[in-house]
């Protein structure tokens, strides 16, 4: 089987955690272009008020022409603080965030310089966390747009439909009282929820 072929996320999606716990290998292509928009450098949790992105601000890399592994992170404001105290906010009833929150904490008040490093730390935590081996590792050269030798899943997790087809399965959310169930959001999320159970929810092909 080719190796998977995908672009690093902050605390990424369900769909994008799923895509790589399923596959062989995966390959975390750190020489592409930087891509604006992206979930490269934000993430969607929930609050009682629907979904909410956190947003990691960038020093450089708003060139869509700088390669992922050269985008800096700016600490110029308080935002670690931030995303702390709102994920605080917004999961401190659900089951299982007391069990993580020290984790990420301790990831983001790491302050690393680059966007790069802050996102494979947290696919380590996550290996950790979920007890599992994400055979993952970064490009060692750029790589070309189209390559044969890769299975080709870069942005695929926000693809609607692909969301929609592969992380739809239900879970109880913190707000399920007050909103209508959110697939596919970040995989705190579903940390914070369902806890070790995660990995069930993630290795199932069948959800």
């Amino acid at each position: 089987m080719l190796p998977l072929r995908i672009e690093s996320q902050y605390f990424g999606s369900i769909q994008y955690i799923k895509q790589i716990a399923l596959a062989r290998d995966t390959i975390i292509d750190v020489h592409e272009p930087f891509k604006k928009m992206s979930f490269r450098n934000r993430t969607t949790i929930i609050s009682a008020q629907g979904p909410l992105l956190l947003t990691v601000p960038l020093k450089a890399g708003r060139d869509q022409k700088t390669p992922m592994n050269e985008v800096k992170i700016c600490y110029g404001q308080n935002w670690t603080s931030k995303h702390i105290k709102t994920l605080s906010s917004c999961y401190k009833r659900s089951p299982f965030f007391e069990y993580y929150e020290e984790g990420v904490s301790q990831i983001l008040n790491k302050r690393q310089p680059y966007l790069i490093d802050l996102n494979m730390s947290i696919s380590y935590w996550l290996e950790k966390v979920l007890k599992t081996n994400f055979n993952i590792s970064k490009s060692t050269a750029e790589i070309p747009y189209l390559d044969p030798y890769f299975i080709e899943a870069r942005d695929s997790s926000t693809n609607p439909k692909a969301a929609l087809h592969i992380a739809n399965q239900v879970y109880p959310q913190v707000f399920s009282d007050k909103i209508e169930f959110l697939p596919n959001c970040s995989i705190l999320d579903l940390l914070f929820c369902i806890g070790p159970s995660a990995n069930i929810y993630l290795k199932d092909s069948t959800l």
